[in-house]
């Protein structure tokens, strides 16, 4: 489970960290992004918040890869609306398993950037500071024809160390896997599933509960 997180780096911290672009329509957004929540958790789209959150995503075009930052809408929408079930968060055992999120998983996966998530009133963090949780996320064109990213934020069952305060935690990417994840031309396969989860044991344990 996951329903809030903190974000607190500059845009340039963001972009040397995860290898992207540094967008001129974009960086304004971003920038007012994280100015607004330097002090505030992020947390789901909905009608009386309308915010959109910060993603990592990457898409393929003429050969060539393009990794940016956009900002989506934290529940993921299916069949071009807000889905009609819990969808900020996705089980990682249910990802191939489950019609709304096999095929997000096969070709569209991101990294959802964060400094801390919160769950029952806690801070969990990392040492490091800025780490990325696994999301996936679906491009949906609305009534008006602009375009609307969303996500789910992947959740895997609780390490040890964080089961005694919830059972479920997000899925914690390490570093040298980003370009696997993100990879649109990868086919997201159980056996790439199986790998981030693994290399997610020892991030999950080092949380430091605040």
């Amino acid at each position: 489970m996951c329903a809030s997180y903190g974000l607190q780096v500059t845009a340039d911290e963001l972009h040397d960290a995860f290898g992207t672009l540094d967008e001129r329509g974009s960086a304004p957004a971003l920038a007012a992004w994280l100015a607004e929540y330097a002090e505030k958790p992020a947390k789901p789209t909905g009608v009386h918040a309308l915010n959109l959150n910060p993603i990592v995503r990457e898409r393929e075009r003429d050969g060539e890869h393009r990794r940016t930052i956009d900002l989506a809408w934290w529940k993921l929408w299916v069949g071009g609306q807000p889905a009609k079930f819990p969808a900020i968060n996705a089980r990682v055992e249910k990802l191939l398993a489950s019609g709304a999120w096999s095929g997000p998983t096969k070709s569209r996966r991101a990294l959802v950037p964060v400094t801390s998530y919160v769950e029952k009133g806690r801070s969990f963090q990392l040492a490091e500071g800025l780490f990325a949780l696994a999301g996936i996320y679906n491009v949906t064109q609305r009534p008006d024809e602009s375009w609307m990213v969303s996500y789910a934020i992947v959740t895997r069952p609780a390490a040890d160390e964080i089961a005694a305060i919830h059972d479920r935690m997000p899925l914690i990417v390490r570093p040298e896997l980003y370009d696997e994840w993100l990879d649109p031309t990868r086919v997201g396969d159980q056996a790439l599933v199986d790998e981030v989860l693994a290399a997610s044991d020892d991030p999950s344990r080092r949380l430091e509960v605040v």
